[in-house]
């Protein structure tokens, strides 16, 4: 399923625990992954993946991938560049990935992937 926007996954998911979240878009969603954690109260805090559609770049022949992770951090869209459209992709997943990693630091290691084994965030 492809989403153009935060509103149609959240349509289609489980409420989010969090209430004051800023989604700056990254166009096309191509792909998302869901995490959570409890917080000191004992409160279940979604935190999610959303990956746009490579687009070529707007100044240079390269391509550029936009990432933004929502429930943790400084939410901000974020840019992955690389010299083609898959490039770019990977290089969008593992900055997605050192981001969680370096917040799940932070967190004392509380962050959770259902989709994998403990510890696992799920990346490259």
């Amino acid at each position: 399923m492809v989403l153009s926007n935060i509103d149609s996954y959240i349509a289609t998911k489980r409420p989010f625990t969090e209430t004051a979240m800023e989604f700056e878009g990254v166009g096309e969603i191509i792909a998302t992954r869901q995490l959570y954690y409890f917080d000191e109260t004992n409160r279940k805090r979604i935190v999610s993946v959303f990956v746009g559609k490579p687009q070529p770049s707007p100044d240079t022949k390269d391509y550029q991938c936009l990432f933004q992770l929502i429930g943790i951090g400084p939410q901000k869209t974020q840019v992955a560049r690389g010299h083609d459209s898959i490039q770019a992709l990977q290089s969008a997943l593992i900055l997605a990935a050192a981001n969680l990693n370096h917040l799940n630091d932070k967190l004392g290691r509380k962050l959770v992937w259902e989709g994998g084994v403990k510890g696992e965030l799920g990346f490259p």
